[in-house]
């Protein structure tokens, strides 16, 4: 089993970035997410994509499970210069990829009326655990390029004119 996950993430107005973290699992079986964390801009397709690639077909890392309390914080947040997962999770996507003997499966998140990740909205694509992985990294490439959270717009302080200006 291989686990991935792939964020996208970029407040409107701002440019758009996808993150890859590396995913491992520790001794007791908890998914963590760890260094390196990979950034690219969302337009940096080829690049993000070939980390994918490499991703699905590597080994799952099993580390030692950290023993006492872990310490709060967030590799993301230090690296976007965020003080809140809140406000992470409403400017962004979360992609994860689990590769299988049998499926790999493709969830993206969606959004509840908070605007916080809502798993009731959440999206599945699945694929035969047989199918090239070339396909599978275009249509995850597909799925974050078209999400409607890469093309979130600042809203115009100019108002919209819709119709005809009367005849004078």
């Amino acid at each position: 089993m291989n686990m991935i996950k792939v964020y996208l993430y970029g407040p409107a107005g701002a440019n758009k970035c996808v993150l890859l973290p590396t995913v491992a699992e520790t001794e007791a079986g908890v998914f963590v997410e760890g260094e390196p964390l990979l950034i690219y801009d969302l337009h940096q397709v080829d690049e993000w994509k070939s980390q994918i690639y490499k991703a699905l077909n590597r080994e799952m890392a099993v580390v030692a499970t950290p023993e006492g309390d872990l310490e709060p914080g967030s590799q993301i947040l230090e690296a976007l210069h965020l003080n809140s997962w809140a406000a992470f999770e409403k400017q962004s996507v979360l992609f994860t990829i689990h590769k299988g003997a049998r499926y790999i499966k493709i969830y993206a998140t969606g959004f509840g009326e908070d605007g916080m990740w809502s798993n009731a909205a959440m999206t599945e694509r699945q694929f035969h655990s047989r199918a090239p992985l070339e396909v599978v990294v275009d249509a995850i490439a597909k799925e974050i390029i078209s999400h409607p959270q890469g093309h979130k717009a600042e809203p115009s302080s100019t108002p919209l004119m819709i119709g005809m200006a009367p005849k004078q």
